[in-house]
């Protein structure tokens, strides 16, 4: 992609806006004030786009843990705009003398970052996100572009956390091996990796106004802590196996054999006659070894990998949901849509942007 992405005929002067240490360059800005003044006194940050009606409305939230500890909320109602269409939203710049790890979700909809890690003059890389698909990044400096797709509500979440204080919240050894299995250092640009849903879930808690004053950031700072929690504890699943299952060569066998059928699936009466276990107990170790049922595993792979041909061919979704073994193309758009927050419809839009 470069910087010919389709976006509304109302694009007008930059307008400068500072939330900590990061700078917002609004890129559709009508050319009012803010409307929502920065009170520094505060530890909740609220800005709302400046961004003209004929497109919709957004706005961004930030909680401040402390200097080194932030929450971000990104919510955009961007009905306005054409269904699946690219819309240029802002500039992020970001400068600071010590590196920042930060983890970035989508709860709804699909965004691109347009990062440049080598100034403006080279083309940029792509970061694309989605729900389920997360962004993580450990750096001093970032200088990016980010693109909304329009037609729906688009909802973001992140986490930003100096890494001297990420050390002492985990631990050095926990630290560096989260940091290593996430594949980032400071020469990173960004990596994106497919974390499930539900351990996003205390991020999503975390900003919540039912709290104020004191009790609203302890209440963040634990629920932020649980995130992180939960996301080392995810990745460093197997450090946590305290001695080796009874069937563990079977259930990774499982899995290949899984990943590679095609059309239905069979039953898990089935699988179990053919892996020589109980249903039962081949439900239960899969589970145990990867974090989801056998169902729940197949669907969420294929899915993934649908979402992948949409966005990177052109290949009908009649046969797409047949080979992903589904009756009718209506029960797969019901479930793509259930996964991801859209219909599949949206992804080829955003592809014929591209």
């Amino acid at each position: 992609m470069t910087e010919s992405v389709p976006g509304p005929p109302r694009i007008l002067r930059k307008m400068k806006s500072t939330i900590g240490s990061i700078h917002l360059h609004w890129l559709l800005a009508p050319g009012a004030e803010f409307a929502t003044p920065v009170d520094e006194s505060l530890t909740v940050h609220h800005l709302d786009y400046q961004i003209p009606p004929e497109i919709g409305t957004a706005w961004l939230k930030v909680l401040a843990l402390s200097d080194d500890f932030k929450l971000y909320q990104a919510v955009h109602h961007l009905q306005n705009a054409l269904f699946g269409q690219l819309v240029q939203m802002l500039d992020v710049t970001e400068s600071k003398s010590e590196p920042i790890f930060s983890a970035q979700t989508w709860l709804s909809g699909i965004g691109c970052h347009l990062e440049y890690p080598q100034g403006r003059g080279v083309p940029p890389m792509e970061i694309w996100g989605r729900p389920g698909l997360d962004t993580f990044r450990l750096k001093c400096d970032w200088d990016a572009r980010v693109l909304v797709a329009g037609g729906g509500v688009t909802e973001m979440r992140s986490i930003c956390i100096a890494r001297p204080l990420l050390d002492a919240l985990l631990g050095d050894t926990v630290d560096t091996r989260l940091l290593a299995q996430l594949g980032l250092d400071e020469s990173t640009t960004a990596v994106t990796h497919q974390i499930p849903l539900h351990l996003n879930a205390p991020l999503q808690e975390a900003m919540s106004d039912q709290y104020a004053g004191p009790a609203r950031r302890l209440f963040a700072q634990a629920k932020a802590l649980e995130y992180l929690g939960g996301l080392v504890e995810f990745l460093h699943a197997d450090d946590k196996k305290s001695s080796p299952r009874r069937h563990t060569k079977k259930i990774h066998e499982l899995k290949e054999h899984l990943l590679c059928l095609d059309g239905r699936l069979p039953t898990l009466n089935q699988l179990a006659e053919n892996f020589g276990l109980s249903a039962k107990q081949l439900n239960i170790e899969f589970k145990a070894e990867f974090g989801q049922s056998i169902f729940d595993y197949v669907t969420t792979q294929r899915l993934e990998q649908a979402h992948d041909a949409l966005l990177e061919s052109s290949i009908p979704m009649k046969v797409i949901a047949e080979r992903l073994g589904y009756s009718h193309v209506n029960h797969f758009i019901t479930a793509f849509k259930r996964k991801f927050g859209y219909p599949p419809g949206t992804v080829r839009k955003v592809r014929s942007q591209q």
